[in-house]
């Protein structure tokens, strides 16, 4: 299996397609909205200074995923990857993140963290952010709404650039100070 990246153009109709191609379970709106899309497009929510957007792309050109990270103008840039269903649980994610983090880490000087966030029952995206050197770094209870109306918890991860050079895995000190 051979996964390439291409940066995101103007390519519109594509990602409209590619969005709502799929129902993408862990996000607060599964079911993608062309209109919404579009617009989202036309405010840079896709590309910009602050953004870039990249295609997933397996073996003869299919177009399996993408991974949007913002933030690029704050210390601490963050992600969002979706990767089509019938493409899960085949290590796709996993060299999708790895990917992702040593382009920031090689292309922005400036950066010393990365972040992400998923639903706590997002265990394939959990494994994924642990397979890759993240460090579970928040529990927030019952933070993420989703379209059914349940609330649910949501996970927040980070890797360090110093992490990340010397490959290891530094651990959060849950118990720092007692009352």
């Amino acid at each position: 299996m051979k996964i390439c990246f291409e940066e995101f153009k103007d390519e519109i109709d594509t990602l409209v397609g590619f969005l709502t191609s799929d129902t993408w379970e862990f996000y607060g709106t599964p079911n993608q909205n062309p209109e919404r899309i579009r617009e989202s497009y036309e405010k840079h929510y896709y590309t910009g200074d602050d953004c870039k957007t990249f295609w997933v792309i397996l073996d003869e050109g299919i177009k399996v995923g993408m991974i949007r990270i913002y933030d690029l103008q704050d210390d601490s840039p963050l992600f969002d990857i979706k990767i089509l269903s019938k493409y899960k649980g085949m290590g796709i994610g996993t060299i999708t993140v790895k990917w992702l983090v040593d382009y920031i880490f090689n292309n922005y000087s400036d950066k010393e963290r990365i972040e992400g966030n998923t639903r706590q029952d997002n265990y394939a995206m959990r494994c994924v952010f642990h397979k890759c050197g993240f460090v579970k770094e928040a529990h927030y209870r019952k933070a993420w709404g989703s379209k059914n109306g349940k609330l649910y918890d949501a996970i927040g991860y980070g890797i360090t650039r110093e992490d990340w050079q010397n490959g290891k895995t530094t651990p959060v000190n849950w118990n720092d100070f007692k009352c």
